[in-house]
């Protein structure tokens, strides 16, 4: 009996719909790990997929990640869930292209236009440091406007439990919310939480889980 209970466990691991994890610049995969848990516990499959912004081109890592997707989707059903810069990563792999199986996109607190922030920093040594050719690129509209809108259905996670110092208008501490609004988005949702910490929040799994099952928040 509980041999057979684990192949069935090992077969519904197997045939779950795989959720792909892209953090945000600065962080790791570690800082993704308990939503990850958390979908887990709803049935999906996780991979959480690492990158250095700092050493990795943009054109790098869209590379490997569509690489990884092809590896570890398996020809199934698959989903992507992005945090801060882990979205324009994912958009801009679609100039590569995706395999087959694509459901929906969930990204939580997106720069989807050139954030103010970034565009104040840029010329700042340490953020280039840091950020890489990711941060020039953050910065320059000119970039945006080529980067694909998923064509899938895609939904938004914003924040605005931010700060009025760099700020005259809502925002998370690090994106404006209106910086996180993208033309053909499904929903978009403000919830009262920072930048940082947004995919921690206790609410966030749940409205993930309903967007990738359902396509609503």
């Amino acid at each position: 009996v509980v041999v057979a209970s684990a192949c069935s466990a090992a077969r519904r691991r197997a045939d779950a719909e795989t959720v792909f994890l892209v953090h945000g610049m600065g962080r790791s995969r570690a800082s993704l790990a308990l939503l990850a848990w958390r979908l887990r516990k709803e049935g999906y499959r996780t991979v959480n997929v690492p990158y250095n912004q700092a050493t990795e081109s943009l054109d790098e890592i869209a590379a490997r990640l569509r690489k990884t997707v092809a590896r570890e989707s398996g020809g199934r059903p698959y989903h992507f869930l992005t945090h801060s810069l882990g979205g324009v990563i994912v958009r801009h792999g679609f100039k590569g292209g995706y395999p087959a199986g694509l459901g929906r996109v969930v990204m939580l607190a997106p720069p989807n236009a050139p954030p103010r922030l970034a565009r104040k920093l840029e010329g700042v040594p340490p953020y280039r440091w840091v950020t890489g050719e990711s941060g020039r690129r953050l910065a320059d509209p000119g970039f945006y406007a080529t980067l694909p809108v998923p064509p899938v259905e895609f939904g938004v996670l914003a924040g605005d439990k931010g700060q009025r110092l760099t700020f005259d208008e809502p925002n998370d501490g690090i994106v404006a919310v209106s910086e996180t609004r993208l033309a053909g988005m499904k929903e978009h949702v403000v919830l009262h939480r920072t930048h940082t910490f947004l995919m921690n929040a206790p609410e966030v799994p749940a409205l993930c889980a309903s967007f990738l099952k359902s396509g609503r928040f």
